[in-house]
């Protein structure tokens, strides 16, 4: 397992301390959900994952795995400022904010597009882009976790909502400004890409409000938007690697 590398920072103390490195929690990729659904397609399609894996834990993950995020937290007054009022927390009263964007970097990415185009590796690239979803829900959990013991054991703040930009909640037209704000592209190497893309592709973002009163938040998976149901490659290989990370745990 691998380490995350956290870039953070925080206007609530002296501005002047800048972007700090920080060696955070490992970044576990679980693959029991996979093997449980391939095992149910049968033995033909199990085999697949059953040789994936070593190549992931031996290889493929030391090698190209690279997780990273960037974190910045924010008071209320300066989160107005720097992303006006298109973060919408509901009802939640909310005194903090933080904008965290995480990555597994752009060489699975790159691997899988590769072994996708060699005739007779489609499945190994395949099974490969599905890791690196899995292992990027997976930072998400993580990175909550470590984010709200941060803030509590500093600021005496939960977590009290969550929001994830580029979707429904709020204006595609945030990502460029995440990017300039957040300074991702200098410190994690992510950038925006058109009105509801970061990249690396395996890349996502949200916002996340702190005040008094503690939720649990879903962790429901969102789907690929638009869905090409029956008309996708990852349907056609065994069925949406999406069905796939909501048993994970």
């Amino acid at each position: 397992m691998k380490k995350i590398r956290i870039y953070f920072n925080s206007d609530l103390v002296d501005p002047t301390n800048g972007i700090i490195e920080i060696e955070g929690p490992e970044a576990a990729v679980d693959f029991s959900a996979l093997i449980e659904h391939y095992r149910t397609l049968g033995e033909n399609n199990l085999k697949y994952v059953e040789k994936f894996i070593p190549l992931w834990e031996e290889e493929w993950g030391p090698e190209l795995f690279d997780p990273k995020a960037r974190v910045l937290l924010m008071s209320g007054e300066n989160m107005r400022k720097k992303f006006g009022d298109t973060i919408d927390y509901g009802e939640a009263d909310i005194s903090l904010s933080a904008l965290m964007v995480w990555t597994v970097g752009e060489a699975i990415e790159k691997k899988s597009a590769n072994l996708m185009s060699l005739r007779g590796d489609l499945m190994s690239g395949f099974l490969l882009d599905v890791a690196g979803s899995i292992a990027l829900y997976g930072m998400h959990r993580t990175m909550l976790k470590w984010l709200s013991e941060k803030v509590y054991r500093d600021h005496s703040k939960y977590i009290s909502a969550e929001v994830y930009p580029g979707f429904r909640e709020v204006p595609h037209e945030i990502m460029d400004r995440i990017e300039t704000v957040g300074g991702t592209e200098k410190t994690i190497g992510v950038k925006a890409f058109g009105r509801s893309m970061l990249q690396p592709r395996k890349t996502q973002c949200s916002f996340v409000g702190f005040g008094t009163k503690e939720i649990l938040l879903s962790a429901s998976v969102r789907p690929c938007m638009p869905c090409s149901g029956r008309k996708c490659l990852y349907y056609q290989l065994g069925g949406c690697h999406m069905d796939v990370l909501k048993d994970v745990r």
